[in-house]
């Protein structure tokens, strides 16, 4: 039986990777994107399998009403994804910091379950519909058990995933120093460019030594496994900060140390590529550091410039970017030009509702305007959002020299 799922994702950052989880557990699911108000309205959503709710607080009363339709029948199966640091113990309600694959389809089974034994659905009354797909990924401690060759650590728990990769906590047995490891199952990759862009990730952060570029320990191979060890943060990433919002001054700080690393990357005439607030993460000091790089390239690498095919995230990209065309550092100026507008305001300068939507408005929709007391940002902003990169600053170091001037 095909499988049917909603996903409304207010942070709208979220819907590729909660499809690609949805996917592991029922490969062939039939999954889309609705917006809120669809609830209620929509035929096909009425008739979903589960409705997964991601970026919301589940103390929201509109929230808590929504799960109380979900349980007395009246709608589908509600998976509550939230955003606050205190979650309640319930199957329904989940964190939406440190998802995993494994907890988002237990909680989809274990609530389908739940729905067929008590008649709610007849969608579901079919025998073995709470049994998501078993893979790889569906039990931590299995897999832990199957990783061997990452002798001096000892991993701890899961961190999150996103593409091919998984990130996990670990403790380096030498000194129990908290480290990061970027685990990359070789034996399940089909496309060699993603391991290609593993060892390029590796080589980058190793030939950088910016405290605002995340710090490299170690990269090992086996058989089965690459692991990358790196700094562990705990200050989490700046989506967070953004969504508890961001004064003008500290904005400013966080622009220039994030420019700082920047600098530094550029230098070596590495272009990231998919600069954006989840790639920005946090130390308990309040310093920040750019991480992430498995989509980076050298700009000298005229044959892995992949003309006419777009990288990034659609929200983040340059209009070169979005265009298909070469790509240099001024791209990532202006990815860091919408992630300033973010913090400033708590929203992203454009909305859309599809990626081929997002990238026509990098390339034609006007300047966003700064209302106060943000106004006398606006000139940095622009520079910064050209449409042109001959237009932006030209490099990370003139846009330092530019912000110095606001303080």
């Amino acid at each position: 039986m095909e499988r049917h799922f909603a996903i409304i994702d207010r942070l709208e950052e979220h819907f590729l990777l909660l499809s690609q989880y949805l996917d592991l557990g029922w490969p062939g699911a039939d999954i889309h994107k609705y917006n809120l108000e669809d609830i209620g309205s929509d035929p096909k959503l009425k008739n979903s399998d589960a409705i997964i709710l991601s970026g919301f607080d589940h103390a929201d009363e509109a929230m808590r009403k929504l799960l109380e339709q979900s349980e007395n029948g009246s709608l589908p199966l509600i998976i509550l994804l939230s955003t606050s640091r205190s979650v309640p113990d319930l199957p329904n309600i989940l964190p939406l910091e440190g998802l995993t694959t494994s907890s988002l389809n237990n909680a989809v089974a274990e609530g389908m379950k739940r729905f067929s034994d008590r008649g709610l659905r007849d969608a579901n009354t079919a025998s073995g519909i709470a049994e998501p797909a078993t893979n790889q990924y569906a039990d931590n401690d299995t897999l832990t058990k199957k990783i061997h060759g990452l002798r001096g650590y000892r991993l701890i728990r899961e961190l999150g995933r996103g593409g091919m990769s998984r990130v996990w906590l670990a403790e380096r047995a030498l000194d129990g120093l908290e480290v990061a490891v970027k685990v990359l199952d070789v034996n399940n990759i089909d496309d060699d460019r993603m391991i290609e862009r593993f060892i390029r990730e590796y080589n980058i952060l190793a030939s950088i030594e910016n405290i605002h570029v995340a710090k490299i320990f170690d990269q090992t191979f086996t058989d089965e496994y690459a692991f990358i060890v790196m700094e562990r943060f705990s200050g989490g990433n700046l989506i967070r900060r953004i969504r508890g919002g961001i004064k003008p001054d500290k904005a400013l700080d966080y622009l220039r140390q994030i420019a700082s690393g920047l600098d530094d990357v550029h230098r070596k005439k590495i272009v990231h590529r998919d600069l954006k607030p989840g790639n920005i993460l946090f130390r308990a000091d309040d310093t920040l550091a750019i991480l992430d790089f498995g989509l980076a390239r050298m700009v000298i690498e005229e044959d892995l410039s992949d003309h006419g095919e777009v990288y990034g995230t659609p929200s983040y990209v340059s209009p070169e970017q979005a265009r298909g065309k070469n790509v240099d550092h001024r791209s990532d100026i202006y990815s860091l030009g919408i992630i300033y507008y973010q913090m400033l305001t708590g929203k992203k300068p454009y909305r859309a509702d599809n990626p081929m939507a997002m990238f026509y408005k990098h390339v034609h929709a006007e300047i966003p305007k700064l209302q106060a007391p943000h106004q006398k940002y606006q000139p940095l902003l622009e520079k910064m959002l050209s449409k042109s990169p001959d237009g932006r600053f030209q490099s990370a170091a003139e846009l330092i020299e530019a912000i110095h001037k606001f303080k």
